[in-house]
């Protein structure tokens, strides 16, 4: 029997469940199936929950989307069916099903909980991922127990987890992450350590900017940043040696948001032998803006290095100090283009300010 979406309206009319449903896994037409998706939900009935489930694992990515949502507005009946679809064989089912408990939210919040003991580790995985998107505090001490399971996955959808809800409950077990074997999980220890933002994670972090991989060295210098604790200075200078340049800009915005506190430090930092570093540092100092900066970038103008040349001149005109005018000057004859060119732009921006 073929079928078209003005069959499927007159079903919604009619609120024929029964016909719906049988339309929702009609193969001749994907437009019909997701129709039918729209109207189950529009009408609200039970019944639709385990067809909508089985419409997780469909072809069509629409289809798949407005059973999801379907499901989500179903609410709490779903919630059972949906974490046993948590250990399907087929991944669009859990992923789908993993999406729709943390959209339903408070009503899934207990069962997931319980879920988090499954014996099967996709269920415990998915189940992580769903209360990281509800980000309810009733799950922290289930999740930092989770921290200890024997699957790297669990773990690392876990530590994320702790991430959202960032209660400082978690605040040990965290530290301990940091040490684990598997990177996602100490990513998601560092990150969720900078979100909790405790001080006495200090430490453990700046151990952490010594990581192997340099994903973990950049979110813990990230977290270090976000925390502000002045035991980050010394430390966080080795990370604008870091190989990985992103990890290097972290550092630069650490130091930039702690602000005045980090000057004496970066202001020893440019004469450091690491040209890395010393860049690193001339930028920072520029972001910050303090006058104490002033003479000793004005030395960084003589830099052996094009590059910390050119991002000395640029902080100069962003701190607009009238002591910086005559060396400037002379730096016009750099014999780096690129130099003469921040130099030339950081005098106007100094002229500007005084105007």
């Amino acid at each position: 029997m073929s079928l078209s979406e003005s069959d499927v309206e007159g079903m919604e009319t009619k609120k024929d469940v029964e016909g719906l449903i049988k339309a929702l896994q009609y193969k001749g037409d994907p437009d019909v199936r997701k129709k039918a998706a729209i109207a189950l939900g529009d009408i609200g009935d039970a019944r639709a929950v385990e067809p909508l489930i089985e419409a997780l694992k469909d072809g069509e990515y629409n289809v798949r989307w407005e059973a999801g949502k379907t499901l989500v507005k179903l609410g709490e009946p779903a919630v059972e069916p949906l974490i046993e679809a948590l250990k399907d064989d087929d991944y669009n089912a859990r992923r789908g099903a993993a999406d729709a408990l943390g959209k339903i939210g408070e009503p899934a919040v207990e069962p997931l909980i319980q879920a988090l003991k499954d014996k099967d580790n996709l269920v415990r995985e998915n189940t992580a991922k769903a209360l990281r998107e509800i980000g309810d505090a009733r799950a922290v001490e289930p999740l930092i127990e989770a921290l200890k399971d024997e699957n790297s996955l669990v773990r690392e959808h876990t530590a994320k987890a702790l991430v959202k809800i960032g209660d400082a409950r978690a605040l040990e077990p965290l530290i301990e992450a940091l040490k684990d074997e598997a990177l996602g999980v100490r990513e998601g220890a560092a990150e969720a350590l900078g979100e909790i933002g405790d001080p006495r994670a200090v430490e453990p972090l700046i151990e952490a900017l010594k990581d192997g991989e340099y994903l973990v060295r950049r979110l813990a210098a990230e977290a270090l940043g976000k925390i502000g604790d002045p035991r980050m200075f010394e430390p966080l200078t080795q990370i604008l040696k870091d190989i990985d340049r992103f990890a290097r800009r972290i550092a630069v915005q650490a130091f930039v948001k702690a602000g005045k506190p980090a000057v004496e430090t970066l202001i020893q930092s440019l004469n450091d032998e690491h040209k890395s570093l010393r860049r690193g540092a001339a930028i920072a100092l520029g972001n910050i803006g303090d006058p104490r900066a002033v003479e000793p970038l004005i030395e960084a103008l003589k830099d052996e290095d094009f590059n910390v040349r050119k991002d000395a001149a640029k902080s100069l005109g962003k701190i607009g100090d009238a002591r910086a005018i005559e060396p400037l000057t002379s730096a016009l004859n750099d014999k780096d283009t690129s130099v003469r060119k921040a130099v030339k732009e950081a005098l106007e921006m100094i002229e500007a300010k005084k105007s």
